[in-house]
């Protein structure tokens, strides 16, 4: 095995790792609030016992102290919408990790949605409160594409490099923007990554996709290399273009190779 194949390998399992942390995430803010509301609802329960036992013994009427025991019912009915509306967040979640089961051959023979593969990125991100609240996104994927039966962690790996690569860019953009498009060209799988950060020089460009290079201090600088390298493998390619205001990565799949 050369080092180009052991380190991709190795970036791959380091890529599922933030993937899967970022689940862990998620999951974890629906628990905290399920948890929350738990406990708020054994308080409610017992003020409710209190007020049924004030009515009892102050009351000999046996519609003592319903009006406030009807405003507490009613505050608990909301708060289980509530308990509701996170569960049925963190199902989605689990919902939408499915596809990356065919990283250790656990399911066999299921069509993944284009829509479930962005869905997720997209939701994994959500973990970043800039992207989640200070980034202005938008996201296009054509009706007519397909299901994917093939190479769904690749796709995975190749989008969530271009769009953490954009998010980063964006940090000190003061107007962050991103738009993320997918669609079909002819026999082929478009996927088009945009941000409104400060673009790329063009020398930096000419080597964006070189083994450790990046503009960022700090940075490996290899995600970029094996998102092209990943895309090479399945017959494709990324390409850039860059202007202040505007850089778009452009990646090219052919779709039998991946349906």
């Amino acid at each position: 095995m050369d080092w180009e194949t052991a380190f991709c390998r190795q970036y791959q399992d380091a890529c599922t790792g933030k993937l899967l942390r970022g689940i862990l995430h998620n999951l974890n803010g629906a628990n905290q609030a399920f948890y929350l509301q738990a406990a708020l609802l054994r308080s409610m329960f017992s003020q409710a016992e209190r007020f049924m036992e004030e009515a009892a013994a102050v009351c000999p009427r046996t519609d003592c102290g319903l009006p406030a025991l009807r405003e507490l019912l009613a505050k608990r009915a909301l708060m289980v919408e509530q308990m509701e509306d996170k569960l049925e967040t963190s199902r989605r979640i689990v919902s939408r990790t499915m596809p990356l089961a065919h990283l250790y051959g656990l399911t066999q023979d299921i069509e993944v949605p284009l829509a479930t593969i962005v869905g997720l990125e997209m939701e994994l991100l959500t973990a970043d409160a800039f992207f989640k609240h200070k980034i202005d996104k938008q996201v296009e994927i054509d009706l007519d594409l397909p299901p994917l039966r093939h190479h769904c962690v690749d796709v995975h790996l190749i989008l969530f490099t271009l769009l953490e690569n954009a998010v980063t860019a964006l940090a000190d953009s003061p107007a962050p923007a991103l738009r993320l498009n997918l669609r079909r060209s002819g026999a082929l799988l478009v996927i088009e990554v945009r941000d409104s950060g400060p673009g790329l020089a063009p020398e930096a460009a000419a080597r964006i996709f070189e083994p450790f290079f990046s503009t960022r201090e700090g940075a490996l600088g290899v995600g970029l290399f094996l998102a092209q390298k990943t895309a090479h493998a399945l017959g494709g390619g990324i390409g850039v273009e860059s202007r202040p205001g505007d850089t778009r990565f452009t990646v090219s799949l052919p779709l039998a190779e991946l349906t």
